[in-house]
């Protein structure tokens, strides 16, 4: 994996890695550095550190999440997957990673958000079938979740949030219901909770 570089300067104290990966000894001498400055007393460098370590693990994490992503399904092609990992002092400290198909006429885009605090605010949806009817979702089961999917003009949407910590959302334009089944029907759900 690449090894992390760091945008310049500070900002509320904290150091700031760019959206890259880092490696075990990255991760290993960032939790040293912040004990030794723990030890040290010097608390505001510790807790940057440390900030700095899980951050990192969020970034290997991303990486990992997307390589869950299902092969491009029959008549499909897929691009490159797209990972990201914000920092807690910024975004909550989520994890996202997508990955668009396209085929004929027709594009979809999968992505998957872990761990982030905005996903709190879904699980009214999730949990309400009323609230989700009124946004104009239809609530289905796909491999035993809870599934909302709606239907606007040419484009069509599926969302499945798992353990209120997990949301997969697979949008798209030019492409049928059928479409969206099958790509969800592909994801590995078990994996992707495990991560």
């Amino acid at each position: 994996m690449n090894r992390p570089c760091l945008w310049a300067g500070l900002w509320a104290g904290l150091v700031l890695p760019c959206a890259l990966f880092a490696d075990d000894t990255d991760i290993r001498q960032a939790i040293s550095e912040g004990n030794r400055a723990y030890e040290a007393g010097e608390l505001s460098q510790a807790a940057a550190q440390f900030d700095y370590a899980a951050t990192l693990i969020r970034q290997l994490q991303a990486g990992e999440l997307g390589t869950l992503f299902p092969e491009p399904l029959t008549g499909w092609q897929a691009d490159k997957i797209d990972t990201q990992a914000g920092s807690a002092a910024f975004f909550g400290g989520g994890i996202n990673a997508s990955r668009r198909y396209r085929k004929d006429g027709g594009s979809m885009e999968i992505s998957i958000t872990k761990d982030s605090p905005l996903l709190q605010t879904m699980a009214v949806l999730f949990t309400n079938p009323s609230m989700a009817a009124m946004g104009g979702y239809k609530v289905k089961r796909i491999k035993g979740q809870t599934a909302m999917m709606k239907e606007e003009n040419n484009s069509r949407e599926l969302q499945m949030l798992i353990a209120n910590r997990i949301l997969i959302q697979l949008r798209g334009r030019g492409i049928t219901e059928e479409d969206l089944n099958a790509y969800a029907e592909a994801l590995d759900i078990e994996a992707i909770t495990r991560l």
